[in-house]
């Protein structure tokens, strides 16, 4: 009577945990943030008209591993989604004929995130001789480490992830009703509802997974030859009201510390770079304690702080979003970057 009871219990336990199973072979099946299949390349399934947030971070690395036996990179980009338009092309400009760039743009990345990807370089033996940093005021704010799906870092780069807590907060987002619903049958309303609760985002218009840049250059000629049709499609934009303030004191004594942490790995390790603090629309930059810690940190000659551009600041046609800068703007920025100092590099 007791070993019939006993089964009755293991059957039903294990039918109250069917649901978990198929959650969890949907999730190992399906790879909807692209971190559990071996790494091929694609971040964007073809056909997609969607990106499924991959973990760019994740992504990134893997890409990298792929890639570098064959490209050999020696300079980096290192940069939030801001950075994506910086395009390595434009930057080689003014490198040797010989360099080779990778481009570590990943949504949302954080100071400590720059610092653990440069110190991965460096730790294995990839010789770093050019980076370019791309650090919006709003990074020097950014919490150390995202807690969240999709901006996890990648647990063979950051000291503090375990790949345990790294799975576990994929698969509870995969547990979001509408991503669930998105990866087995798309409608509109749940595409919808899903870009505008942020959990995705248009796929940018054009990919080079070699070396892991998105750019936007056929929305900038939409915008050049179509910019009121655009801009009608984001009236909040178009009606922002100028901030004239400076931004208040943004860079706090954790992330001093953490930039002194990567001016010291590119000193140490005889890295050129150049730091860009690029515009946002409408608002005004940094503050003057924060523009002369950074130029501490790493010398006026290397930081070109473009937050106070008033022209930039000021035109709405050099934006996708209000952060977002066109691409031709950011190629802009790279040309005055190396203007103001003559050129280092003869091809």
């Amino acid at each position: 009577m007791k070993q019939k009871g006993m089964k009755k219990f293991v059957l039903l336990t294990l039918l109250a945990l069917l649901p978990v199973f198929a959650y969890v072979a949907l999730y190992v099946v399906m790879d909807p943030f692209r971190i559990i299949h071996r790494y091929h390349g694609v971040a964007v399934l073809p056909g997609d008209s969607l990106e499924r947030i991959p973990n760019k971070r994740y992504v990134a690395i893997e890409g990298f591993k792929i890639y570098n036996p064959r490209e050999h990179f020696d300079s980096f980009i290192f940069g939030s989604s801001i950075s994506s338009n910086f395009l390595a092309s434009e930057w080689k400009k003014f490198l040797p004929d010989s360099a080779s760039v990778y481009h570590f743009t990943e949504g949302a990345q954080t100071l400590t995130g720059i610092r653990d990807e440069l110190k991965y370089l460096i730790d294995h033996d990839v010789k770093v001789r050019h980076a370019m940093f791309v650090m919006e005021e709003e990074m020097f704010r950014r919490p150390k480490r995202y807690e969240e799906m999709p901006f996890m870092p990648h647990p063979d780069v950051s000291p503090e992830m375990n790949w345990l807590h790294f799975h576990r907060v994929h698969f509870n987002a995969f547990r979001d009703p509408d991503i669930l619903l998105y990866n087995l049958y798309s409608t509109e309303a749940v595409t919808r509802r899903l870009l505008s609760d942020g959990k995705m985002t248009t796929v940018p218009c054009e990919r080079n997974e070699v070396i892991n840049e998105d750019y936007s250059t056929a929305l900038d000629t939409l915008i050049l030859r179509h910019a009121q049709d655009y801009y009608s499609q984001v009236p909040w934009l178009v009606e922002m009201q100028p901030r004239p303030d400076p931004m208040p004191l943004s860079i706090d004594n954790e992330a001093a510390d953490v930039l002194r942490d990567i001016a010291r790995l590119l000193n140490d390790n005889d890295i050129d770079y150049i730091l860009i603090v690029p515009p946002r629309f409408r608002i005004q930059g940094l503050s003057a304690f924060d523009q002369a810690l950074l130029n501490e940190i790493f010398g006026a000659d290397h930081v070109n702080d473009f937050s106070w551009d008033m022209e930039l600041i000021n035109d709405l046609h050099s934006y996708y979003d209000g952060t977002h800068i066109l691409t031709h703007r950011c190629s802009e920025l790279i040309d005055r970057c190396y203007q103001k100092q003559p050129m280092r590099y003869n091809p």
